[in-house]
């Protein structure tokens, strides 16, 4: 078979397996497979089976069918049932029950904002659900009209992809197999990740319940006993709090917590008592300089599998975790009492969203690499007999040209040791080839061991792709990471430089041929390389931070930006404002934007194309209306417009690097 190389529309052919679930007794994994309508210009999904070991007869097959999407399956604990969220009755998504012994799904609520969460109470007979809601709500008795007013009295009244909250919190609603739907809590702040006790009595999930929430980015631990109303604290209000679990005997609720929430410190696994007697502590060895949040990026994959639920093993001590390590994400067995850490996973690939059987003597898991963008997996609780389950993508991938990147270090200005990767595609006996810088987001984001679409693109068009993890970047220690606060801009862009002159001088790089990309923090660093070096002759900018003194107060992140860029006072913040340099920028630039984006507002884009137009530089650029800031991946961005700002990439690098310098 002749191998070809990947085109831009050959995106919408790539299928995504997600959030593989063990049926209770084991034998099956249910899971999500995402999929691409052209015929629509939309993203679908639906539930999946598939035996939980190979030796077991028959493949994956598909259980549910339709033109929506169907997403987040969970079993109930007896195994009759799979709860899944549906749009399909349009609008939000709302919460069905298929029975495995035939039937039609029955749709469960029909809460008006819908339903982002759930979890099935311990005895099977109801469900928790996670719905945003006001008082108002209460009175009303037909359908919402639109209101004529968006209120702001908070800072946290809009989010990104989600848009205004018209006032709702998320709450807590209980959802019986059969009956009526219950509001359990009327908070004034959105209460998220919750998990019941084993017998059913409790309920824990996270929250900021400060006075002023919106000025502060904190969560903690709350338990809510469902008989009384009464609410209790666990965690210190200072601090970051997240994914609580309960242990099967009832004593403990492990969760992750960060100390701060500038992004840049480790997020790990501790515990606290559930009755509140004993004080928090960590499950990690203090010396240990790990992170459990996995920012492996790429535009396929979604991004709710970077931080996944810690999982108790039946011993009450033992919690199976997620850990990211230099572009890799890797599955570890913590045992709380004895802080010893238990590699279950090695080698390359990320090992991600992992689900534990009851018994521990099961993990279903995603597993992705530089050629597959995910399959479902499975290994036993010891981390021995791991086995390939599904192939989605298997036809697709075997018939095309790959290119496997070289992994890459050089030594930044002061001598820190950065990593990164380089794509070099097929090249002639002394050819060389134009090379593209890719700066990832975050900045606390990473490149890894993942298939990414657009990297495989322009290499098999002949471009170099040099995909770097400057200082800021997630999966090297706290201290790498901190590295970047309150100097975006600074040793972080010596550090891409510093790479780009590496790979000039030990590859076949064409130093004339220079172009730069990146998306959010990335498409902040490619505007301002563009304003301190000549050195690019071609520029793409998605979604970028122009001029920090009016993003920080625009972006629905407001208070992240403080904490990221303000510490350095208002001076630095402009003066590592691309915007401020309007005047030194030569660079040909593309500027790609979310029109809906309100973590990076369309405004920053729009503000540095109108000052270079007035120049008369060679700048474009292209707004997409009704899409939110993650616009790359497939249930945000309609296949169109994924295909059109990668083909629009790759015309523009083609256009100013493709003639020989």
């Amino acid at each position: 078979m002749r191998l070809t190389s990947v085109t831009v529309e050959e995106l919408l052919d790539l299928q995504i397996a997600s959030d593989p679930q063990l049926s209770p007794d084991r034998s099956l994994i249910a899971f999500t497979l995402q999929r691409n309508d052209r015929s629509t210009q939309s993203s679908k999904s639906a539930i999946w089976l598939v035996p939980s070991r190979k030796e077991a007869a028959g493949g994956a097959r598909q259980l549910t069918v339709g033109d929506y999407q169907d997403f987040a399956p969970r079993w109930s604990p007896q195994g009759d049932y799979l709860a899944f969220l549906s749009t399909r009755h349009g609008g939000q998504p709302q919460l069905f029950l298929l029975s495995l012994h035939g039937g039609e799904a029955r749709q469960l609520t029909h809460l008006p904002n819908g339903v982002s969460e759930y979890s099935w109470r311990p005895d099977g007979q109801a469900l928790l659900v996670h719905s945003p809601w006001k008082p108002a709500d209460d009175q009303r008795t037909g359908p919402a009209e639109e209101e004529p007013a968006l209120v702001y009295t908070r800072l946290d009244e809009q989010w990104d992809g989600i848009g205004h909250w018209h006032g709702r919190r998320v709450q807590l609603w209980l959802v019986p197999l059969e009956g009526e739907v219950v509001r359990l809590t009327a908070e004034p702040v959105h209460l998220v990740q919750s998990c019941w006790s084993p017998d059913g009595s409790e309920v824990a999930f996270c929250a900021n319940r400060r006075p002023q929430p919106d000025l502060s980015t904190s969560m903690a631990l709350w338990v809510l006993t469902l008989a009384t109303g009464q609410l209790r604290r666990l965690t210190p209000e200072e601090g970051l709090a997240q994914m609580p679990s309960w242990s099967p005997d009832g004593r403990y609720l492990a969760y992750y917590y960060a100390p701060d929430q500038t992004e840049t410190c480790n997020i790990t696994p501790w515990i606290v008592a559930a009755d509140g007697s004993e004080a928090p502590r960590p499950v990690f060895p203090e010396q240990v300089d790990y992170t459990c949040q996995v920012t492996i990026t790429d535009e396929l994959r979604p991004t709710n599998e970077w931080l996944t639920r810690p999982q108790w093993y039946p011993d009450s001590r033992q919690l199976l975790v997620t850990i990211h390590e230099r572009g890799q994400a890797h599955l570890y067995r913590a045992d709380h009492e004895t802080q010893q850490l238990t590699p279950l996973t090695s080698g390359p690939g990320r090992y991600l969203s992992p689900h534990l059987a009851d018994d521990g003597s099961l993990i279903a898991v995603v597993r992705a690499d530089w050629f597959t963008p995910g399959d479902i997996w499975s290994l036993r609780g010891d981390g021995t007999q791991l086995q390939r389950l599904t192939g989605v993508n298997e036809r697709f991938l075997r018939s095309h040209q790959l290119i496997r990147p070289r992994r890459l270090t050089w030594q930044a200005a002061d001598g820190l040791t950065i990593e990164g990767w380089l794509y070099l595609p097929p090249l002639a006996a002394g050819q060389q080839a134009p090379l593209i810088l890719a700066v990832h987001g975050g900045p606390s984001c990473a490149w890894g061991d993942a298939y990414v679409h657009e990297f495989q693109v322009l290499a098999g068009q002949g471009f170099a792709v040099l995909a770097a993890n400057p200082r800021g970047s997630d999966g090297y220690g706290e201290a790498f990471r901190r590295r970047i606060l309150n100097d975006w801009g600074g040793e972080d862009l010596g550090d891409l430089l510093a790479g780009l002159d590496y790979v000039i001088s030990t590859a076949p790089i064409d130093e004339k041929r220079l172009g730069i990309t990146g998306l959010s923090y990335g498409g902040y660093m490619t505007a301002w390389a563009i304003t301190q070096t000549t050195r690019f002759k071609a520029a793409v900018s998605r979604n970028p931070v122009t001029y920090l003194p009016l993003c920080r107060l625009l972006s629905d992140q407001a208070l992240w930006f403080d904490l990221a860029m303000g510490g350095a006072g208002e001076e630095r913040l402009l003066e590592r404002s691309p915007l401020a340099f309007i005047d030194r920028i030569t660079t040909p630039l593309l500027l790609l934007h979310a029109g809906d984006d309100l973590r990076c507002p369309f405004s920053e884009s729009l503000q540095l194309f109108s000052a270079l137009r007035k120049r008369r530089q060679i700048v474009e650029l292209v707004r997409y209306p009704g899409t939110s800031h993650t616009m790359d991946w497939p249930t945000v961005g309609t296949p169109a417009q994924r295909c059109d700002r990668l083909r629009r990439t790759l015309e523009w690098f083609q256009r100013f690097l493709l003639q020989e310098g």
